[in-house]
């Protein structure tokens, strides 16, 4: 009997059990993806489905000897860690008073996701990451879809002050999150794959869906993130770059005029948030005013005032992630974020370097388009942020398939259950 395919059991092989565990970690970690348009608890279901998908994904890796952890997968993990760490010691002073405790719990589920986003990606080829993207458009229509309909009715449960967020806290948290699949579906009509119609359609509501948020930062980092990945693909086709641009502008102008249609409500509140500073942005207590009186209170605190001071000495939160991290958590928090940001940018660099494939660059593009919508708001609860980030730095290049210039395309199986990974070695890999 050959031992290393056989448990003991009669018709019950590893390799069968391998598919089995690898296939259901998969499958549960996509729900809580379909799931995320959901965020009105802490901790939510969505956060017990990604813990089971990790839990699933230490049973995999016990089960594939030759499956390791990658690098990245620890680096990202020990940056989260030092960030978690500072805002821990930052807080305990404070740990007595009302919702402290509860908000540091919060913190730790939302950026749990990233390590649980990179464990479980780490073993994903391209098909897997593709599949993940399917599913977060499907997501990001649901969203689209109640906050539209929450903003046509005004029904409470579905918008912020007259503002579209669907089942999402508030309508800047819901803008950001369905960046990405504006840029998934560009990067699937690029590639001819899936149906035009459908990704022509999602993408159309996954655009209004922001549009009804009234978030203008949102608003923004859509257009400029869609406007990246299409300059990118087509840079070496001006003819039909602007045709495609063409295209956006019609299908933009077809969304602003069905929208304003439809509800006058629409265009009282787009003339209202059409400005780039609000009452709440100026003068001596406005956001942006904030950002410069919190820069001497970096420096004099160097460990941080901890969660939920700030709102103590400001009529409002900072409104601002990178610097939420250096007056909040301390030198070390800030740090932290700073490095977890930009090296973000240099992994997924690295990756398309390596690989010619435009996959590193669309997951960049999409966390890019996040990262900007929380540098003007309170990102550290936004689930899609920190999914993104272990994403990023989950991606191997040794499973993606090499697809650059003069570089055949040849799928790689190190993501399947039953194959064994080049260069695989006790420990940790690159």
């Amino acid at each position: 009997m050959d031992t290393s395919r056989e448990l003991g059991a009669p018709g019950v092989s590893l390799d069968g059990l391998r598919f089995a565990v690898f296939s259901t970690r998969n499958m549960v970690f996509l729900i809580a993806v379909l799931a995320m348009n959901y965020t009105l608890m802490r901790p939510s279901p969505v956060d017990m489905l990604f813990i089971g998908s990790f839990l699933i994904t230490l049973l995999h890796l016990m089960l594939f000897q030759q499956q390791v952890v990658t690098r990245r997968a620890v680096f990202l993990s020990l940056l989260l860690g030092a960030w978690a760490m500072s805002y821990f010691i930052a807080s305990l002073p404070h740990l007595g008073q009302e919702f402290v405790a509860f908000e540091l719990l919060a913190k730790t589920f939302a950026i749990s996701i990233g390590v649980i986003g990179a464990f479980v990606s780490m073993s994903w080829n391209q098909r897997h990451f593709e599949t993940f993207m399917m599913v977060y458009i499907a997501s990001c229509v649901i969203a689209s879809l109640l906050g539209t309909v929450g903003f046509l009715t005004q029904m409470e449960l579905l918008t912020w002050d007259g503002r579209a967020k669907g089942l999402i806290d508030d309508p800047n948290m819901y803008g950001s999150f369905l960046i990405p699949a504006v840029v998934f579906c560009a990067y699937f009509l690029s590639r001819g794959q899936g149906s035009k119609v459908l990704l022509s359609g999602a993408l159309a509501i996954a655009l209004l869906g922001i549009l009804l948020s009234f978030s203008r930062i949102a608003v923004v980092a859509a257009i400029v993130c869609l406007t990246a990945y299409v300059f990118f693909h087509n840079r070496r086709n001006p003819r039909r770059l602007v045709l495609i641009i063409g295209g956006l502008v019609m299908t933009s102008v077809v969304l602003f005029v069905i929208a304003g249609l439809t509800s006058a409500e629409f265009t009282a509140k787009l003339m209202d948030r059409l400005t780039f500073a609000k009452d709440y942005d100026l003068g001596e207590e406005g956001r942006y005013h904030r950002y410069l009186l919190v820069l001497p209170m970096i420096m004099q605190n160097p460990i941080g005032i901890g969660v939920l001071q700030l709102e103590k000495i400001f009529p409002e939160p900072i409104h601002n992630i990178w610097l939420s991290s250096f007056v909040n958590y301390g030198w070390g928090g800030g740090i932290s974020y700073v490095t977890l940001a930009v090296g973000s940018v240099v992994v997924s660099l690295r990756n398309y370097r390596r690989t010619g494939n435009e996959l590193p660059i669309v997951l960049l593009i999409s966390l890019v388009g996040i990262i900007f919508c929380s540098s003007l708001h309170e990102g550290e609860h936004w689930r899609q942020s920190w999914l993104f980030y272990g994403l990023v730095w989950g991606l191997s290049a040794a499973n993606i398939s090499s697809t650059g210039p003069g570089t055949r395309a040849r799928p790689r199986r190190l993501a399947e259950p039953s194959a064994t990974p080049p260069r695989a070695a006790a420990g940790v890999k690159r």
